[in-house]
């Protein structure tokens, strides 16, 4: 089974790029690990996001890194009231325009964790993934209390400050399909590299970069 490995870098040289008007450049899609500001492979795609408050436009648009500006996927924002609702769903197009699904951002059955699913233009599911593992958020409560400690030690021994030890809340996640019985990964992303691997022969282009943009956006709160 194929698979494709990219990143989604924010560094300043990976947003220098034509932006089209309403827009601002956001990042890009690029293959290959993270290494340090830039990720070390070939340009994929750029990002660009909407200026708007309330966008009427697209919220992201992602497009060819080169010649001619061609449209790749685009993500539309929920319409309004978004912030009162449960779920957040946004709409996903093609190249061509073409309905190519869309992704659910809410809550797992049990409520515990922010869920991301996405679903067919048939309308049926076709993956959740769920963010942090749950071993990764076992580790993450029970340091909850040493915080403090970790604080008064970071400027003690490094003047750093308390973002230099206090953890961040687990983000790995991996997209599993639906139904259950299908088994497998259809997507993964792993935090310390930042990293996205996307097993291409099972997941839609376009909803897998769209799904990648969005979740990225909304660790930095920019969805």
């Amino acid at each position: 089974m194929s698979k494709a490995v990219f990143n989604i870098s924010r560094a300043q040289d990976s947003r220098q790029f034509a932006a089209p008007p309403g827009y601002q450049a956001w990042g890009s899609l690029t293959s290959g690990k993270f290494s340090g500001e830039l990720a070390d492979g070939e340009v994929l795609a750029h990002v660009h996001r909407c200026e708007a408050e309330v966008p009427t436009a697209p919220l992201f648009l992602i497009t060819h890194p080169s010649g001619p500006s061609r449209t790749l996927c685009t993500v539309s924002a929920p319409a309004g009231g978004a912030a009162q609702r449960k779920e957040r769903e946004y709409t996903v197009h093609g190249p061509a325009g073409d309905y190519a699904g869309r992704i659910v951002h809410g809550r797992s059955p049990r409520g515990i964790r922010q869920a991301w699913r996405i679903h067919t233009p048939a309308g049926t599911q076709a993956a959740a993934g769920y963010k942090g593992s749950l071993r990764g958020w076992f580790a993450y409560w029970v340091m909850v209390p040493l915080w403090p400690l970790f604080a008064v030690m970071g400027l003690l021994h490094d003047g750093g400050g308390p973002s230099t030890w206090m953890w961040g809340k687990p983000a790995r996640i991996t997209w599993r399909p639906r139904p259950r019985w299908r088994g497998g990964v259809l997507m993964r992303f792993t935090w310390s590299y930042s990293l996205f691997t996307w097993y291409t022969e099972r997941l839609d282009a376009s909803l897998t970069h769209a799904q990648a943009v969005l979740y990225f956006a909304s660790l930095s709160k920019d969805s």
